[in-house]
Order: structure tokens, then sequence, then C-alpha cells
């Protein structure tokens, strides 16, 4: 395992401390580790944005979607969010 060593200014190791304290960390280096995973897991999502694989699942999926809904009568907008409505 990596050793990574760095600095933070005062007042943002007051809010990591209490966002530990918060969030219930067992350690600033847990603290980090999550960061860093949570950071990854963010960016990769992101490639499914421009995946052409993605795009043309999803058009079909839109459109079995579409399909199906109508062979049923739905109700109208108003009719669904009535309820709502006091």
């Amino acid at each position: 395992m990596s050793v990574v060593n760095f600095s933070v200014a005062e007042v943002l190791e007051e809010r990591i401390n209490q966002t530990i304290k918060e969030w219930g960390f067992a350690s600033k280096a847990e603290f980090f580790r999550f960061l860093a995973i949570d950071f990854i897991q963010r960016h990769k999502k992101e490639n499914f944005i421009n995946d052409p694989e993605i795009d043309r699942l999803s058009d079909q999926l839109g459109k079995l979607i579409d399909k199906k809904a109508a062979l049923k009568n739905l109700p109208s907008a108003e009719e669904q969010l009535s309820d709502l409505v006091d």
C-alpha cells in the first residue's frame, strides 16, 4: 500500500475534522480513501454520457416503452396529478 502525505490549511483541516465526526469516519485516512473512491466512481459514470452503445440501448428502451404505453389507455397528466392539488 502506498503512503500519500500532503498538507491542508488550518481552516480546511477544521472542516475536515468536523465532517469526520459528523459522518463517523474512523480516521482522516478513511475519509480521504472514501473521497478518492467516490470521485473515481462519479468520473466513471460520466463516461456513460458519451457512450454510443448506451445511447443506442437507451433509444431502444425508450421506443419499447413508447410502444408498450401506446397499447394502454393512460390517464391524462391532470388526472395523474389531481391528488397532489388541494
